[in-house]
């Protein structure tokens, strides 16, 4: 039994070390989780680094999602919570520290899953698809029937967006790097997807004409003149969000942008948008998302997965901007 522990920021591969990790014993109000599988996010590279939007506390195991199973249960537990019981697949809310074979954590910390549902796809889904469902909420509750453009579509958040809008009964018009990715994202329910330059954006303009429609809602995960395309096709008092810099260069505005077309520019953090949602709000959502997940309505293409003994190679791995899919550990 081990886990993964850092004691300093820095790169990953030097400042992440594989620890020996005795089992841990729940104390009143607490819950054992043997984890299945975690995710290795973007998000959780940049926290190690020291570059996250906050800092870890050190020494600390990292990961910020995983899934596992309650191994078992501390007193008072059972009364408090009759549908926690051992044996029972489970979401960790409480993060960081999913890389770890055991973990201890209050019972209210913990989504219960429903049973059966695939430990790989759960581990992915306290991230990207509430990102998703964020986003799409960030300018009020969508109506049905509308457009929402984005950058990044054949990114895991993109894909998700893609996914959950299909599930609201919204049209997505997407944007990608490569031309490969168009059918994937269209595999997914895509309405549009177009490759991220001037001809695409040429190509989205007349195909929205044609439908007579324009997006109200506009997703950046990029930045730079990516994103100036997406505020170049939103409909006038259209909101533009962003959640990402993956060009990694500042978001300039034109005046017009502002003055004549009167857009509203948002960001989203998800993790600032999750404190500002009440407890059973977050329940309510992690049932929906498992529904979803259980009825393959939602998913996410997996690159690979690593025993966690193998972390550095999934570090390097997930480091890759190239890579088709998410990266996992596993115990």
């Amino acid at each position: 039994m081990s886990q993964l522990q850092i004691a300093r920021t820095g790169p990953p591969a030097e400042v992440t070390e594989l620890l020996p990790q005795a089992q841990p014993i729940p104390g009143p109000g607490e819950v054992l989780v043997r984890m299945i599988a975690a995710a290795v996010n973007p998000a959780d590279l940049n926290f190690i680094e020291g570059t996250y939007g906050s800092k870890p506390p050190l020494p600390c195991v990292p990961g910020m999602e995983g899934s596992g199973v309650i191994e078992s249960l501390g007193e008072g537990v059972s009364d408090a919570f009759p549908n926690i019981n051992p044996g029972l697949p489970v979401l960790p809310l409480l993060t960081p520290g999913n890389w770890a074979t055991w973990r201890v954590m209050p019972a209210e910390q913990i989504f219960v899953l429903p049973e059966g549902i695939d430990p790989l796809q759960a581990a992915l889904m306290r991230v990207n698809p509430p990102t998703a469902c964020g986003l799409l909420h960030v300018a009020g509750a969508p109506e049905a029937g509308g457009w929402v453009a984005q950058n990044a579509a054949s990114s895991a958040a993109g894909h998700c967006v893609i996914q959950v809008a299909q599930r609201l009964g919204l049209k997505t018009l997407n944007f990608v790097r490569r031309a490969e990715s168009i059918p994937v994202c269209e595999a997914l329910g895509a309405d549009l997807v177009f490759t991220d330059d001037n001809e695409g954006l040429a190509a989205a303009k007349a195909a929205l004409t044609e439908r007579g429609a324009l997006p109200t809602l506009a997703l950046n995960a990029v930045g730079g003149d990516s994103a100036l395309r997406l505020m170049d096709l939103l409909a006038a008092g259209g909101t533009h969000v962003t959640y990402g810099a993956m060009a990694r260069q500042a978001l300039k505005v034109p005046n017009g942008m502002l003055i004549f077309k009167g857009l509203t520019l948002r960001g989203f953090w998800l993790t600032l948008w999750k404190a500002n949602v009440k407890p059973e709000g977050m329940q309510k959502l992690y049932h929906q998302l498992s529904q979803w997940v259980m009825a393959g309505q939602l998913r996410q293409e997996i690159a690979a997965t690593y025993p966690l003994a193998e972390y550095r190679a999934a570090l390097a791995h997930a480091a890759h901007s190239s890579r088709n899919g998410k990266i996992l550990l596993t115990f």
